[in-house]
């Protein structure tokens, strides 16, 4: 996979993020990831959690909030990466139903990405954008959006559409297309199996006193082989194993402007890391979620 499919890939991440989870009332979720840079052995673990909380419905709407936290623990990373980064988000979506087969949904979101040495203003990351969802049958559904996001590095505005097909009681295509499908076979109402294409885009803020603002990017694109037992009626246990095909940490210094980009392609001049360290490596992960329905 070339630079410029990579960039393109990681673009779709924010919008997969936002409606990943769309039955999930609380999804928790621990990964770690190896990695290698000169002749040093490096790992990561991230630790994230996701809970839904129901607002206010009515016949015709439903506005829903998400509260999350992520946890990025860098370790035998150089010293400039520090060790812990934290990212605090709050998240509202308003949820019309325009016939018994369509829906349009408004999201907004915002979040504090930092290592939470001081907190300011510039630690906060926001997005919005709509999605439009049509049930073509009782296999098939589809969604297609558009978000805008604040990034450190910049405005990003992003294109989107997801996939829920299940052709018959044994298979199931989902996800968000290219950046995350799945594809999985059931064995009983119980037990699945299948692969899983994933990827994480993120970034935080160091802190202003100690660092100057500068900022990480971290970006990871992972082939999964997946297992997803469903336990005690509405709760489902997943387990991951496979391999970061290529995963990237850059050290940037604070930002004097803030370039426009429209899906990967930069309207402007693109700034250059002070670091960076760009790899492959083993990839793990287990999660537990509830679904209510």
């Amino acid at each position: 996979m070339n630079k410029h499919k990579y960039l393109l890939l990681m673009t779709f991440l924010l919008a997969n993020s936002l409606f990943a989870q769309d039955r999930d009332l609380l999804n928790v979720n621990y990964a770690v990831s190896t990695l290698k840079y000169n002749d040093t052995v490096a790992n990561t673990k991230l630790f994230d959690v996701k809970l839904k909380l129901p607002v206010f419905q009515k016949k015709q709407y439903t506005i829903v909030g998400i509260v999350g936290y992520k946890n990025l623990s860098l370790q035998s990373f150089p010293a400039g990466y520090g060790g812990n980064l934290h990212g605090i988000t709050f998240q509202g979506a308003w949820i019309y139903k325009l016939s018994a087969r369509k829906s349009l949904t408004f999201f907004a979101q915002a979040g504090l990405f930092s290592d939470l040495q001081d907190i300011s203003s510039k630690d906060f990351r926001y997005t919005g954008g709509f999605r439009y969802r049509v049930k073509h049958s009782e296999k098939l559904s589809t969604g297609w959006g558009l978000a805008y996001s604040r990034q450190f590095f910049g405005n990003q505005i992003i294109p989107f559409i997801d996939v829920d097909y299940r052709p018959n009681d044994k298979w199931s295509i989902t996800g968000q297309f290219p950046i995350k499908p799945k594809v999985l076979y059931h064995f009983n109402d119980k037990l699945s199996a299948g692969i899983e294409l994933s990827a994480d885009a993120s970034s935080y803020r160091f802190s202003a006193t100690e660092k100057d603002n500068q900022f990480i990017q971290v970006n990871q694109w992972i082939g999964l082989a997946k297992l997803e037992y469903q336990f005690a009626k509405n709760w489902e246990l997943n387990i991951g194993l496979g391999r970061s095909f290529r995963q990237s940490y850059k050290l940037y210094d604070d930002a004097a402007t803030t370039p426009w980009t429209i899906i990967t392609m930069p309207l402007g001049e693109k700034a250059d890391p002070i670091y960076e360290i760009d790899d492959n490596g083993l990839n793990i992960q287990v999660g537990i979620s509830f679904k209510p329905f």
